[in-house]
């Protein structure tokens, strides 16, 4: 009879940590979980960036191509 006692009270443990678990995933999940506004201001944000980021690559450019005239210029009235 005690082994019947040992394998109930290990199938209850088992059952309450099964529980646990799935309360915590729960819990955890709907606290972390963010809402429809703040996925779109990301992505506005990320659009925003990438946009910010391609100007910038293209004025980055612009003061290379700028800077090496620069220099062509001034190697011309050295010699």
């Amino acid at each position: 009879m005690s082994w019947f006692i040992n394998l109930a009270i290990g199938v209850g443990i088992i059952i309450l940590c099964g529980g646990l678990v799935n309360c915590m995933s729960i819990y955890f999940g709907a606290r972390y979980k963010k809402s429809k506004k703040a996925l779109q201001a990301e992505d506005q944000i990320a659009t925003r960036l990438d946009e910010i980021e391609r100007r910038l690559t293209d004025v980055q450019d612009v003061m290379i191509a700028l800077t090496e005239k620069m220099d062509r210029m001034e190697g011309r009235e050295r010699i």
